[in-house]
C-alpha cells in the first residue's frame, strides 16, 4: 500500500469565465470540485494506477465533510484527523479559449500542537500496511518543519519508503532527515540551494547535490523539459512525448504517484521514472483539476524515453 499524508488538504473549486476583470462581476460556468492537496492527488491517481492506497491528513468542518465524499466517490480510502474550522477551498478561474488557469490559493485551518501529535499517531498506527509514505505539499499554520523528520524517522523505523514533496524549509528538513527520495521541482530545487537552475545539467548536478547532502534519491521535475533523478551515484533524464498541454498544475503530483507505484513494484528509479514521467503528462492534458486516466498513462508509457547521462 501507499501511505500519502497531506497535512494541508484542499477541495479545488474550478469555474470558467469567458471574460473576467477584477472590480467588475463576472458570470461563471462548468463548476467543478475536487478533492485536493498534493498528496490527496497523488493518493487519486494510486488508485487509478491500480494500487492500493490511503489517504491522511487534516480534515476540518463541512469543507472536510466535502473532501471525504468526493475521495469517497474515487474509491480512495481515506483516514483524516479532524480539528476546528473548515478546509480550504482553492479557486481556479479558467479564462479564454485557451483555458488560461488563475489560481487563488488559501493558507489552510490552523493546527494545535495536540493536532499535530494526533496525526502522527494515525500515521504510525498506518504504517504496518504500508510499503511507501509519500509526504506533499503545503503546512498549515501550526504544523512545524519538525514533522518531516518524524515522518521520514517512523517510516524508516517501520520499513517503509519515504517519498518527500515539499519546498523552502520542508525540503531542507526532508535532505537533512535522510529521506529515500526527494522531489522537487526546478524552481524549488534551485531556491533550496540558493542558484537559479535552468538545464538538464543544472538539474543533475542539483540532484546530485541534494543527494550528497542526504537524501537517498533526488527527482527534479522541469515541465517541458521532463525530469532528472539521481540514486547511487547514477543519473538519468526523462521525457515524455510532447502532447498538446493543457495545464502543470497537478501534473506534478501524478508523477510523484507514478514514482511512488513503480518503486513499490520493484522497479529501479529508471523504469519508475517512465511510468512517473507518462502519469504526469496524462493529467497534463486534462484542464481544470482532472487527471489522467490509465489509459493515457499506458499509450504515454510506450513513448516515454529515459536516457541515462554519464558523469
Amino acid at each position: 500500500m501507499i501511505l500519502t499524508i497531506t497535512p494541508n488538504p484542499a477541495l479545488d473549486y474550478t469555474v470558467r469565465v469567458d471574460a473576467f476583470e477584477l472590480g467588475r462581476r463576472a458570470k461563471y460556468r462548468d463548476p467543478r470540485i475536487d478533492p485536493a492537496g498534493k498528496g490527496i492527488n497523488v493518493a487519486r491517481m494510486v488508485r487509478r494506477l491500480g494500487e492500493p492506497t490511503l489517504a491522511i491528513g487534516f480534515a476540518a468542518g463541512a469543507t472536510g465533510d466535502l473532501l471525504r465524499q468526493g475521495l469517497d466517490r474515487e474509491g480512495v480510502p481515506h483516514e483524516f484527523v479532524s480539528v476546528d474550522g473548515l478546509t480550504r477551498i482553492n479557486v481556479t478561474l479558467l479564462t479564454g479559449p485557451e483555458g488560461s488557469a488563475t489560481h487563488v490559493h488559501g493558507p489552510g485551518q490552523p493546527v494545535s500542537d495536540a493536532d499535530v501529535r494526533r496525526l502522527l499517531d494515525r500515521v504510525s498506527a498506518s504504517l504496518g500496511r504500508a510499503r511507501m509514505a509519500v509526504l506533499s505539499g503545503s503546512f498549515p499554520p501550526g504544523l512545524p518543519p519538525s514533522f518531516v523528520a518524524d515522518l521520514v524517522a517512523r517510516a524508516r523505523q517501520g520499513g517503509v519508503r519515504s517519498i518527500i514533496d515539499t519546498e523552502g524549509a520542508l525540503l531542507a528538513a526532508a535532505v537533512d532527515a535522510k529521506a529515500d527520495l526527494v522531489k522537487p521541482n526546478l524552481i524549488e530545487a534551485g531556491e533550496y540551494l540558493g542558484r537559479e537552475l535552468k538545464t538538464v545539467d543544472d538539474a543533475v548536478a542539483a540532484a546530485r547535490e541534494i543527494t550528497a547532502r542526504g537524501a537517498g534519491a533526488a527527482v527534479l521535475t522541469m515541465r517541458g523539459e521532463g525530469a532528472v533523478g539521481v540514486s547511487r551515484g547514477r543519473a538519468w533524464h526523462v521525457r515524455a512525448p510532447r502532447e498538446e498541454v493543457v495545464r502543470a498544475i497537478g501534473a506534478g503530483d501524478s508523477f510523484a504517484a507514478g514514482l511512488a507505484v513503480g518503486l513499490m513494484r520493484g522497479d529501479d528509479l529508471s523504469d519508475a521514472l517512465r511510468l512517473a514521467a507518462a502519469a504526469g503528462t496524462a493529467t497534463a492534458l486534462h484542464s481544470g483539476t482532472g487527471l489522467g486516466t490509465p489509459e493515457e498513462v499506458a499509450k504515454l508509457r510506450e513513448r516515454t524515453v529515459v536516457r541515462e547521462i554519464s558523469g
